[in-house]
């Protein structure tokens, strides 16, 4: 099987799938083959993802909207994934709210979506999803944590950003043990701070030489998840932490 075809009929969910990186991971494996399921808040952002597919494979992605703030939202959606199609095979968990700031300086409303969409969002999505990949011959579940999630990373984000991030590294780690009798492979990404560019833009194919002069993009951390998810069944990454590396001098 070529590249361009290694998750060829994969039923991928993603959640944050309308914009940054979730687009980008949508756009890239449904090039790939894969039946793409999108999640997100926008409806609109989730169409012109799903149309901008659609256009370069001839296959329409389903769109589901949902807010991984809201409990009844997340149920509701994962119901309709199900309803669609019983199996999953691929849950990318990468929605989540950003929160930069000092403690002081957030508002209460701000820390309550923050952990609420990051942490409880994420558990009750896998929750919600675990049926249908408990169908799958072979599943996988990855979540874009962030080095924020990892002792001693500091990437310039709010203290609750952090502590949500680290109750996902925690969900994931306890999750992975939890299902590996069941066959269901569970991984992390931990990302540092990158540059979101567009699979369909100029920018893409230029983004190696970018991350070499010292900043990564959401190119990279694709190329990641693809690594994860093309290894052999019996290999697993419970852990991948990416780091910006700077060009060496001549």
């Amino acid at each position: 099987m070529t590249d361009a075809q290694d998750l060829q009929d994969r039923r991928v969910v993603i959640t944050g799938a309308g914009r940054g990186l979730g687009r980008a991971l949508a756009i890239v494996v449904a090039d790939r083959g894969a039946d793409v399921v999108l999640l997100g808040r926008n409806p609109t952002a989730l169409d012109d993802v799903a149309a901008a597919i659609a256009s370069r494979t001839g296959r329409r992605p389903v769109t589901v909207p949902c807010d991984l703030a809201q409990p009844d939202c997340i149920k509701n959606a994962c119901d309709a994934v199900l309803a669609a199609d019983p199996v999953v095979d691929v849950l990318i968990n990468n929605g989540a709210p950003w929160l930069p700031g000092d403690l002081m300086s957030v508002s209460e409303a701000a820390i309550l979506a923050t952990v609420s969409g990051a942490v409880a969002g994420t558990i009750l999505a896998t929750k919600g999803l675990l049926p249908g990949l408990m169908r799958s011959p072979a599943a996988d579940i990855v979540t874009i944590v962030s080095t924020s999630g990892w002792p001693g990373w500091d990437i310039g984000a709010s203290s609750p950003f952090h502590a949500a991030k680290h109750g996902q590294s925690g969900f994931s780690d306890a999750l992975r043990h939890e299902l590996k009798g069941k066959g269901i492979r569970v991984m992390a990404v931990y990302p540092p701070d990158f540059d979101d560019i567009d699979p369909l833009g100029p920018g893409w194919a230029d983004a190696p030489g970018a991350a070499a002069r010292g900043k990564l993009t959401n190119r990279e951390v694709v190329e990641t998840v693809l690594f994860a998810l093309k290894s052999p069944r019996g290999c697993t990454y419970p852990v991948i932490i990416l780091d910006n590396m700077p060009a060496r001098s001549s």
